[in-house]
């Protein structure tokens, strides 16, 4: 989970359907494809936000190593809830390891960490690795 390019949005921290996708081991057309069927099972602003427009746009270019194409029109972000919820859509061994470790490093970076570690974190030198991205 140490490759993932760190993310927040509103104050939290989210992962793109790609990253969502490449930790769970599945393509992200998977995750699309759970979200369609069970919409009514996902809450916007709890389980996942919705970029578009000028918010999508200075995403791109706050966080240019994601390598959002151009063309993208709408972008999900999902929170932990969210990646909770697809990790038990998807069901596999994997899914819910992953989970566990997104859970420990990804969502909770600091826990167990020294307050050095933490602050280092807070500079942003941890978790940069290469991009990721989609929209659902």
């Amino acid at each position: 989970m140490n490759n993932l390019t760190v993310l927040e949005h509103n104050a939290v921290r989210v992962l793109t359907t790609e990253q969502l996708a490449e930790a769970y081991g599945c393509d992200a057309n998977n995750i699309k494809k759970n979200f369609n069927a069970n919409k009514d099972r996902f809450i916007e602003g709890k389980h996942f936000y919705v970029l578009a427009g000028d918010d999508l746009r200075r995403l791109q270019v706050t966080n240019s190593d994601l390598q959002i194409s151009p063309k993208t029109r709408h972008l999900y972000l999902w929170t932990k809830q969210g990646a909770a919820r697809h990790s038990k859509m998807l069901g596999t061994d994997r899914a819910w390891d992953v989970f566990d470790e997104l859970e420990e490093s990804y969502f909770n970076p600091t826990k167990g960490m020294t307050p050095e570690e933490a602050a280092r974190l807070a500079k942003g030198m941890y978790f940069t690795t290469p991009a990721m991205t989609s929209s659902v």
